[in-house]
């Protein structure tokens, strides 16, 4: 079977230059040797094909985003099914034409949340289902005169409606880990570059290269409620198993958003410049879970995340349960790119180098008892 080197969604709000980036983006892969699966938008599809939430006979809005999310599952089981049929030595990279998450962002929470009850899904299932989600902002954020339908007759938001609904499909992914915002403070093709070149930390090196900008914050001199509104919040329990090679950090995640539990084990190796190699990042059964946190563990850090965006930037705040601070991150393409810090959020000073923040450092060690499990 071929080998899924990555999964990668690009989404973003109307006219955002998304059909052009993925005919660049499948030519460049193309080139490095890489064979490019596109799975094509979903909505865009069932409505050239007449079913429609407007017009004449419309269905309603809520059964036509349960109808995308149905059939995009389908679809990408096939191309799942797919991969499996060709050689081993294929290096295949999916790339979505937006995405499962992009559905809520037409309907209420409580709308979505019944949908996927409805098909017995979990949000965080489908946000951990791809490597990298990519938002390409709507050029009328930015670049209005650029803002135009005439290629998508499936599309009729103004340039209010568009900015509007390029903010709901930002929040419909937050909580994703790898979210990146493009936005239109560059030339279009620039932009396009901008978009490829994060692609390529994905899937251009043998393992994956992860720059990281982390900030120590005073949360009594924040003004969360201000910095935080319309975060999304996952409770971690980040578990350090000891070292099998130097250098090497092996861990154990267990991520929490409402009803919903996903487990993960994560094997990174660090480097002092700043930089997360990441080896192994892959999905675990409660039992495997089980099975690994009952063997020698180093420590345990329990945490609050607050995902949100701020200034067309992705920040991940992470209030740690026994420290009276916070850490506040942000991925960035380039060890030098600029961060434009949100409002509301009190910073003391740039940790990114610093160990002592590091979550390993501050795990409570055990005590010679072993973890309990808590749900």
């Amino acid at each position: 079977m071929g080998q899924v080197v990555a999964r990668i969604v690009l989404t973003g709000g109307p006219c955002a230059g998304k059909t052009t980036a993925l005919s660049k983006i499948e030519q460049e892969l193309h080139d490095r040797g890489y064979r490019v699966f596109i799975v094509g938008e979903s909505a865009t599809e069932l409505i050239k094909g007449g079913i429609r939430p407007f017009g004449e006979s419309p269905i309603k809005m809520v059964d036509f985003q349960r109808l995308i999310l149905q059939y995009q599952r389908e679809k990408e089981a096939v191309y799942e099914r797919t991969i499996s049929m060709i050689g081993e030595n294929e290096k295949c990279v999916i790339l979505y034409d937006r995405g499962l998450m992009d559905n809520k962002a037409y309907v209420s929470d409580d709308e979505f949340h019944e949908i996927c009850r409805e098909q017995g899904v979990q949000e965080l299932d489908m946000l951990d289902s791809y490597d990298m989600v990519i938002h390409m902002v709507t050029a009328a954020d930015g670049c209005p005169s650029y803002y135009t339908l005439e290629n998508n007759q499936a599309r009729s938001e103004s340039i209010e409606e568009a900015i509007l609904l390029d903010q709901k499909t930002q929040r419909a992914w937050m909580g994703h880990n790898r979210l990146v915002i493009v936005d239109n403070s560059m030339n279009f093709d620039e932009k396009i570059q901008r978009v490829i070149d994060n692609i390529l930390q994905v899937v251009h090196v043998p393992y994956r290269i992860r720059y990281q900008k982390k900030y120590l914050v005073n949360l009594e001199k924040s003004h969360l409620s201000k910095a935080l509104g319309g975060a999304i919040k996952i409770a971690i329990e980040q578990t350090y198993l000891e070292e099998d090679r130097e250098h090497y950090e092996r861990r154990l995640r267990k991520r929490t958003l409402g009803n919903e539990i996903t487990y993960y084990l994560t094997v990174q190796k660090k480097a002092k410049d700043g930089l997360s190699k990441i080896v192994t990042d892959k999905k675990l059964s409660e039992k495997d879970y089980l099975r690994l946190l009952d063997g020698e563990v180093k420590g345990m850090v329990r945490k609050e995340r607050y995902t949100f965006v701020s200034k067309r930037q992705y920040f991940k705040l992470d209030i740690m349960e026994k420290e009276p601070f916070g850490l506040l991150e942000v991925n960035t393409i380039s060890s030098d790119s600029k961060i434009i810090l949100p409002d509301g959020i009190y910073v003391e000073r740039e940790v990114t180098n610093d160990a002592d923040f590091d979550n390993v450092t501050l795990a409570d060690k055990p005590k010679g008892k072993k973890y309990v499990i808590t749900k």
